[in-house]
């Protein structure tokens, strides 16, 4: 009798074990937002290239959890993308992630937040290759802000003084490389009150000083 009953529970689990699973519903990413974790995250890079498949390999920290690669997969594409250096961050939906189309050549590209502070925050960003089907590591920066009608990506990184000191930079692509066209930056003086701002921008494939000037805080 004792048999009998072992053998039918070995039946019933066998039985439930070979019963197809629920999928595990994609989160679908679009421009940069906060996510959880990506098991996965899905985006329609265009309607030629169709949808790729993300999941980040998470790791422990101290201070929470860091995202360390993503692994990239599309029907004949399999990547994996290494993610260096990323500050922890706490449980929950807590890291930003998306897909601007930083060179503005109608193909979603890809970002992820590597570090936020109180002022400044840093992304490690990725062109997708047409060719290739696989996505090209751009580089880390201060986060983009994307200027689609004149084709320019800017950066503002806040310094002390109460915002005083700053710099800012504007890039565009050129012969299909990122490229500086512009930099404002404003510097404390060393011994004085005032600031010193200067503009530079590209001419002619070289950064020329367009502006030169003494800045005084206000009172």
């Amino acid at each position: 009798m004792h048999f009998v009953a072992g053998l039918t529970f070995i039946a019933l689990l066998m039985s439930a074990c070979s019963q197809p699973q629920p999928a595990v519903k994609a989160t679908v990413v679009t421009d940069p937002a906060f996510v959880e974790d990506c098991q996965p995250c899905e985006i329609r890079v265009s309607e030629q290239a169709g949808v790729y498949s993300f999941r980040f390999q998470l790791g422990a920290a101290e201070a929470g959890r860091t995202v360390r690669s993503i692994a990239v997969s599309a029907p004949g594409v399999i990547q994996t993308l290494d993610v260096k250096d990323m500050l922890p961050v706490a449980a929950g939906p807590k890291i930003f992630f998306g897909a601007p189309d930083i060179n503005f050549d109608g193909l979603r590209d890809l970002m992820i937040m590597t570090s936020q502070g109180t002022a400044n925050a840093n992304a490690m960003y990725w062109l997708f290759d047409a060719a290739s089907k696989k996505f090209q590591l751009l580089g880390e920066y201060p986060v983009f802000t994307i200027d689609s009608g004149t084709r320019h990506l800017r950066t503002y990184e806040r310094g002390g003084a109460g915002g005083m000191i700053y710099e800012a930079r504007q890039y565009a692509f050129v012969d299909g490389k990122l490229a500086v066209t512009r930099v404002e930056k404003q510097e404390a003086v060393e011994g004085a009150e005032e600031f010193r701002k200067t503009v530079e921008e590209l001419r002619e494939g070289k950064m020329v000083t367009v502006e030169k000037k003494t800045v005084r805080p206000p009172r």
